[in-house]
């Protein structure tokens, strides 16, 4: 037994006498190339994953037609652009929030209100074009300098309704969030 030890031991110093290599440093290429138009990435990211995009404020009223329970958060955007809810969110049909920002390169949406995109069927964002940024580590960038260390006490990177194909993989939607995601830009 100490015979194998003494071997083990014998192997771990020699492999420590030889110094490991050094990584390069890091350089400054990009790693993803530059978005010419983020609203246009965005727009193709979004609707690939099953985001549907609401062309203008005729289109938002048709959409809305087809809720009678409706969720809202408290901002004025929302307020402005589509009204006060009149249900609950643990009883309604559509919640209506605001975002962060937009991640042009996933197609993604980030949300501070938790329940209000999570718990109803179909989710409405309304966001201004001026929340567009072109990746996570821009997303990442402006609720830092936003929230500095105070950041919400929620926050999700919502990329397209929710889905999975855990099960003989077969795509579920809904199975954990919304079955639809819908965004307008007010």
């Amino acid at each position: 037994m100490d015979l194998a030890r003494e071997r083990i031991l014998e192997r771990v110093r020699t492999a420590v006498r030889v110094p490991a290599p050094q990584p390069a440093p890091p350089s400054d290429s990009r790693i993803w190339p530059q978005l010419d138009n983020i609203e246009f990435q965005f727009r193709t990211e979004f609707e690939a994953l099953r985001g549907e995009l609401i062309a203008d404020a005729d289109a938002l009223r048709g959409f809305l037609r087809g809720f009678k329970l409706i969720a809202t958060d408290e901002s004025e955007l929302v307020r402005g652009t589509v009204g006060e809810g009149n249900a609950s969110v643990r009883a309604c049909e559509l919640g209506v929030t605001t975002c962060e920002c937009l991640v042009a390169r996933t197609g993604s949406i980030v949300v501070s209100t938790r329940a209000l995109s999570v718990l109803p069927p179909v989710h409405l964002v309304i966001a201004r074009r001026d929340q567009l940024v072109p990746g996570l580590t821009a997303a990442m960038a402006l609720l830092r300098q936003r929230y500095g260390r105070r950041w919400p006490s929620a926050l999700s990177v919502v990329t397209g309704p929710s889905r999975t194909a855990d099960i003989e993989k077969i795509l579920v939607m809904g199975a954990h969030g919304p079955k639809r995601l819908a965004l307008y830009f007010a």
